[in-house]
This record gives C-alpha cells, structure tokens and sequence, in this order.
C-alpha cells in the first residue's frame, strides 16, 4: 500500500521497489484536522507535503486561492516545493499527509535519474562489447610495471638482501629518487638524513619498499596518447592520489591496518577505468556522449578492475575493493575492511565537490563507524584530517 501511493507522487514515480522500500522508512504520515494552515506563505520549511487523501486550499500573495484534492492530478506534486514558500496551504477537511525531507526528496530523485542513465547504458552496444572482451579474456588490461614485479619476486628470493633491493630500484631513477625522499620524510619519522637508495630500502623495511615501489611505479599506467583523453586520465590519477593519501592516514589512525597497503589500495581503486579510457580511444564515437562515456567507466571499472589486479595475484583485500569501492552501502561485516577506508577517504576527498552530490553523508554509510574515526562525529573526523593535512599532502607530493 505505501508504495503504491507513493510511486504515484511525480518526484518518486521512477524509483524501484528497493528504493521505494528504503524511502518509506524516511517518511512520516500525518493525519491533519480541518481549518488548520500547515504552510505558511514565505515559510522556510525543510519539508515537502504530499496529499493522500481531502482536501486542501492553495493561496498566492496574490491571494488568490485554488483546491487541491487527494488523487488529482495536481496533488501529484509537493503543495509548496519552494524554499521560502510561494503558498499558503490549509486544510478544507481532515487530511493526511506524507512529510519527506527536502533533501531526502533531492537525494531519491538524483537516484532514479541515475538507475535511468544506468539502465541506458546498459543497453548501449560498447557496453555489451567490453563486457563480452573482458569475460572472453580479449581486453587489453595493464601489466604490472617491471620494476615492480623485479621487487615482488625478489621479496621470495632467500638470497635477496638490502642491496640487491636497493639495485632493483636503481634501475628507476624517478622511483629511487622517491624511495629516499620518503624514508628522509615526516612520514617515517627519519632523524638523520640519508642519501643512499640501499640505506633507504634498510630504513624502511623490505616489505614497506616493495609495497611503495609499486605504488611509485602506478603513475606510468595512467597514461594515453590520445590528447582528448589525457585531461580525463590524468583527473583519475590526481583523484586516485588524493584518496592513496587520505587512506594512508586514515589506516595509520585505525589499529590493524597497514598504511602503505592502503596508500596501494587507494591508488588502485579506480584501476579499472584504465582500459575503459583505452577501449574508447579505438571507438571514438563513444566520446561524443560525455554523460554516456561516464557511465560506462562508472558502470564497468569496479569488474574490469578486480579482473586486473586478480590477474596481477594481488591480494584478495585489494581486489574487492577495485570492485566494491563505490558501494557506499556495503556492510559484509562488522570489522572493518581496507575497502572501509577507501570508502571513507573518496568520501572526504570529495567533500565540497559537485561529484559528491547525491552520495550519502560520511555517518550514513557503514564503513564510518567501523572505523577509528566513527567514534567522532563527522565534524570531529574531518577536524582529525584536518590536523593531519601535512601528512596528506606531503604523501600526494611523494605520489606525484
């Protein structure tokens, strides 16, 4: 019954029976008696009023005056949608009412709008063609950078020591230079300055500079020749870095977490957009719909990136979270998850963008209050960061 009346408000007609269902837990059904004016004219309410059944009298400052009845066509929208309101509304018989947030009403119609886009996509042959190559093992996926590799099969090698580490690196300039500036970092606490890549590698650790070096290594990936896809590849780099920093601090503030693991699991998170990005350069009519090429990376990154990193033998924590990190929702558990921490930090990387529009608040998603930061309020966890943006930034400048 609830949703069948609701799906016949306009704002809510094209939600699903599941967002239908998550929306009937937030609304409020009131019974209001006759004669009573519930919206004032210029009132600042938060709330929108939808009528299920009587009648009511509509007013301008014009005074001008209307009725509106339960299942006509005009009580299909709010009775005043306006912030302040343009009308007055007062009750002509007893009515009920449902009450729903205003930005609860933004938030579900930004949902439909998305299934919609979702749902076209879906439909849209390139959709079809890469999800086909992926599963036939015809798309063009990455490799892991050489250098990378070199340090993870020598972490296996008993004859391996600090200096042959250290000479694996040095065949990377660029990345030898990164690894000793990161062990004279903050970040590492380092005391007495050191300029040698072997003394790095002892400083910090084999397993730490294998982690590092592969994240190090990433950058070279997101590129493209194709200059129309550049700007969009490198926005997927910056964002990428940006939540590898924020998961670094994030993990050293939550006990049972390895910083340099998430620093890699934030940097892998969006892999799968890669080869997408790739894939569009040989169909270019796909960039002609901007809003239909997002959707395709939104849609296909999280499988085409676990498809990657499983055939790179990444671990299984990185993995899901290629293919879960934007399932805001996700509670499989209650310890929490590297996948936790890559969520919270896209969700603080994004706060005051217009990405964020649309994504739930930081306390309403599971992986908040599973992690150190959700015994804070929201305010407090972004006071923390806050505190904690020269480690931030000084991780993104290391990644840059």
């Amino acid at each position: 019954m609830v949703l069948r009346f609701l799906k016949f408000f306009l704002p809510f007609q094209h939600l699903n029976d599941h967002q239908l269902i998550e929306l009937a837990n937030l609304i409020q059904i009131k019974k209001i008696p006759a004669n009573e004016t519930f919206i004032q004219l210029y009132s600042d309410t938060t709330y929108q009023y939808f009528l299920i059944d009587g009648t009511v009298e509509v007013g301008d400052e014009t005074a001008t005056q209307w009725l509106i009845h339960s299942r006509s066509e005009n009580s299909r929208n709010p009775l005043s949608r306006y912030r302040p309101s343009r009308y007055s509304v007062k009750s002509v018989s007893e009515i009920k009412v449902v009450i729903v947030d205003l930005e609860t009403v933004i938030q579900f119609a930004d949902k439909a709008a998305h299934e919609d886009a979702s749902e076209k996509i879906k439909a849209h042959y390139l959709y079809k063609q890469l999800l086909k190559d992926l599963s036939n093992d015809r798309l063009q996926l990455p490799s892991v950078p050489d250098v990378a590799i070199k340090i993870r099969q020598s972490l296996h090698d008993e004859k391996s020591n600090f200096r042959h580490i250290a000479n694996i690196i040095a065949s990377d300039p660029a990345i030898t230079t990164k690894i000793i500036k990161t062990a004279n970092s903050a970040l590492y606490r380092s005391i007495h300055k050191i300029d040698d890549c072997q003394m790095a590698v002892t400083r910090l650790g084999t397993k730490v500079t294998s982690q590092l070096v592969t994240s190090f290594s990433m950058k070279e990936l997101f590129t493209t020749k194709n200059k129309s896809l550049k700007k969009r590849m490198m926005a997927i780099w910056k964002h990428s870095r940006e939540v590898a920093a924020l998961s670094f601090v994030l993990a050293k503030i939550t006990p049972g977490f390895n910083p340099e693991h998430a620093l890699l699991a934030g940097l892998l998170h969006d892999i799968g957009a890669i080869p997408i990005i790739t894939y569009a350069d040989k169909h270019p009519e796909i960039l002609d719909n901007e809003l239909d090429f997002e959707q395709l990376i939104e849609q296909l990154k999280g499988e085409v990136g676990a498809a990657i990193l499983t055939k790179w033998n990444f671990s299984a924590d990185l993995v899901t979270t290629a293919r879960e990190a934007e399932h805001w929702l996700r509670q499989p558990g209650e310890k929490p998850e590297y996948c936790d921490i890559i969520i919270v930090a896209q969700l603080h990387a994004l706060v005051g963008q217009a990405a964020a529009s649309g994504l739930p608040k930081l306390d309403e998603v599971p992986a908040f209050t599973k992690l150190a930061l959700g015994q804070l309020t929201p305010e407090l966890s972004i006071k923390v960061l806050e505190q904690a943006k020269e480690q931030v930034e000084e991780t993104i400048n290391l990644l840059a």
